[in-house]
C-alpha cells in the first residue's frame, strides 16, 4: 500500500488521531476545575491593573464580564467539534486551510501559547525565587527559570490525565489563596469594595478595546477547544447529534469555570491597581506583607506559582504541543512537541516585554479572530456540523484544494485580520463579520465548484486523483 507521505506530506500519528469512548474520561466536574486551573493566571490580574487609571474599576470588570462569556460561548460552539468527532485542532483546521494550509493557522495558534508559557513561567520562578533567597539567602532568577520551567514541561508531556490530576489539586488552593490575598491588600491598604469601585476612570481607552483586550488572554483557546472537548466525557446516548445535549458539559466547564476564575483575577488585578498603581502581583505582594509577614508571604507566593503551572501546562503548552506533532505526525510524539514548545518559549525570553500586556493581546486577537470566523463558518453555516473524518487523515483527499491549500481561507485571512488594526476598538467583531461573509462567498459560489465539498454542496465528490485510505498506525 502507498504510504500517505506523497508529496512531503504526512497526515496520520498516534496522537492526532480521533479519540475513541474508553480516552474520554473527564467529567464534567473535572472540566469545570480544568478551566479554572487554565484561567487563574497573571496575564488577567496585570491586564486589569494596566486599564487602570484609563477605565474605572466598574468599567474594567465589565469589560471582563462581557469578553469572557463571549469567549465561553466561542469556546462551546467550536468545541462542539471536538466532542462529536474526538480530533484535535490542528486535524479539524485541515478542512477549511487544507492540509497544507492548515500550518499557517496551527502556527499563529502556537505562537501565543508559546510566548505566554515563557511569560508565565517567569513569573511563577521570580516567585520562587523569592521564597529561595528569603529561606537560603541565595538567589538565581535564570535558574530558577529554566528548572520551573522542565518541570511544567515534563509534566505536560505526561499527558492530558496528568494535568487533569494537577487541577484538582491547584484549583482549590489557587481559589483559597486569592480570596485571602484580596482580603490582605483591602486591610493593609484600608480599602473597601466601595471605596475600590467608586473611582473613576480618567479616560484615553475606550470600553471597546477594554472588551477585546479581556478577549485576547483566551480567545486563542477558542480556536483548540477540541484538544480539550475530545477528552470530555458525553453524557448522552451514542449517535447523538443534539447541540445541547452534547455540549451541556463543555458549557458549563466554559462558562462557569473561565468567567468565575477571570473576573476573581480581574478584581485582584484592580483592587492593585487601585491600592498600589503597581501592575506586577509579586512585587505588590512583597511591598504590602514585607518582613512582618514572611510565612503569609510565602503561602501567596506560592499561589502565584501554582496558578502559572496550572495554566501554562494545560493553556500554553498542550495546544502548541498537539500542534508541532501535526508537522511531522509520524516522527513525533506529543511529549516531544509539548519539550519543543517549552524550550522555545524560554529561549525567546517573553518577559522582556511585561510592561506591554494589553498591546500584546490586542496583536493576539488580530492574529485569531479572522481564524475563529473562518472555522465557525466552515463548521456550523456551510457544512452544518458535518465533517468527513476519514478525508481529514487523507492525501488527495476532499480537503487538498489547490496544492493543499484553500485559497478562500488565505484570501479571507488578510483583509479581516487588517481589520482588527484599523479598529481596535472593535476589532474582533469586524474580523468575525468580514471572516464570514467572505469566506462563505468564497467557499460557496467559487470553491466548491472546483473542488466539490459533499457537505457543502450536495455533490457527489468525483476525484482527480485516487484516495488513499488511512494507514493504520504501527
Amino acid at each position: 500500500m502507498e504510504k500517505n507521505t506523497k508529496r512531503g506530506l504526512s497526515l496520520t500519528g498516534k496522537d492526532i488521531m480521533p479519540t475513541v469512548e474508553k480516552e474520554r474520561t473527564i467529567t464534567t466536574f473535572a472540566f469545570f476545575l480544568l478551566w479554572i486551573g487554565i484561567a487563574v493566571q497573571l496575564v488577567t490580574f496585570i491586564a486589569a491593573a494596566q486599564l487602570y487609571p484609563a477605565l474605572s474599576p466598574v468599567q474594567i470588570i465589565i469589560a471582563c464580564i462581557i469578553g469572557n462569556l463571549i469567549v465561553a460561548a466561542l469556546l462551546t460552539l467550536l468545541g462542539d467539534i471536538g466532542i462529536k468527532y474526538g480530533v484535535p485542532y490542528a486535524v479539524i483546521i485541515r478542512a477549511s486551510f487544507g492540509y497544507l494550509g492548515a500550518h499557517l493557522p496551527a502556527v499563529f495558534r502556537a505562537l501565543p501559547a508559546i510566548f505566554w508559557f515563557g511569560f508565565q513561567t517567569w513569573m511563577g520562578a521570580y516567585a520562587l525565587n523569592i521564597i529561595m533567597e528569603m529561606l537560603t539567602g541565595y538567589s538565581n532568577l535564570t535558574l530558577v527559570i529554566i528548572l520551573f520551567g522542565a518541570v511544567q514541561i515534563i509534566n505536560t508531556a505526561m499527558g492530558i490525565q496528568t494535568i487533569s490530576r494537577f487541577q484538582w489539586l491547584a484549583a482549590p488552593s489557587i481559589i483559597v489563596i486569592g480570596i485571602y490575598l484580596q482580603y490582605v491588600v483591602m486591610s493593609t491598604y484600608n480599602l473597601s469594595f466601595r471605596d475600590i469601585f467608586s473611582t473613576g476612570g480618567e479616560g484615553g481607552i475606550s470600553m471597546g478595546y477594554a472588551i477585546v483586550v479581556m478577549m485576547g488572554t483566551y480567545i486563542t483557546m477558542a480556536l483548540n477547544a477540541p484538544d480539550f472537548t475530545r477528552f470530555l466525557k458525553v453524557n448522552a446516548q451514542k449517535g447523538e447529534s443534539n447541540w445541547f445535549k452534547l455540549n451541556r458539559g463543555s458549557a458549563i466547564g466554559h462558562t462557569f469555570g473561565l468567567v468565575g476564575a477571570m473576573l476573581m483575577f480581574t478584581i485582584l488585578g484592580l483592587t492593585s491597581g487601585v491600592a498600589t498603581g503597581n501592575w506586577n502581583p509579586i512585587d505588590v505582594m512583597v511591598a504590602t506583607l514585607g518582613p512582618n509577614n514572611p510565612l503569609l508571604l510565602i503561602a501567596c507566593l506560592v499561589f502565584i506559582i501554582l496558578a502559572q503551572w496550572s495554566t501554562n501546562i494545560s493553556a500554553n503548552l498542550l495546544p502548541p504541543g498537539y500542534i508541532i506533532v501535526n508537522f511531522f505526525p509520524r516522527k513525533i510524539s506529543f511529549a516531544a512537541g509539548a519539550i519543543i514548545a517549552g524550550i522555545i518559549g524560554l529561549l525567546i525570553q517573553p518577559w522582556n516585554y511585561a510592561d506591554y500586556v494589553p498591546q500584546i493581546l490586542m496583536v493576539i486577537t488580530a492574529l485569531l479572530a479572522p481564524i475563529v470566523g473562518i472555522m465557525f463558518t466552515d463548521y456550523y453555516l456551510l457544512r452544518k456540523r458535518t465533517l468527513n473524518i476519514d478525508e481529514l487523515y487523507k492525501v488527495n483527499g476532499q480537503y487538498k484544494y489547490w496544492n493543499n491549500i484553500n485559497p478562500a481561507a488565505i484570501i479571507t485571512y488578510v483583509p479581516s485580520g487588517l481589520s482588527v488594526m484599523l479598529f481596535p476598538d472593535y476589532g474582533f467583531f469586524s474580523a468575525l463579520l468580514i471572516a464570514a461573509v467572505l469566506y462563505y462567498s468564497l467557499m460557496k459560489f467559487w470553491i466548491c465548484k472546483v473542488y466539490p465539498q459533499p457537505e457543502i454542496s450536495k455533490v457527489k465528490r468525483i476525484a482527480e486523483e485516487e484516495v488513499l485510505p488511512v494507514e493504520p498506525i504501527e
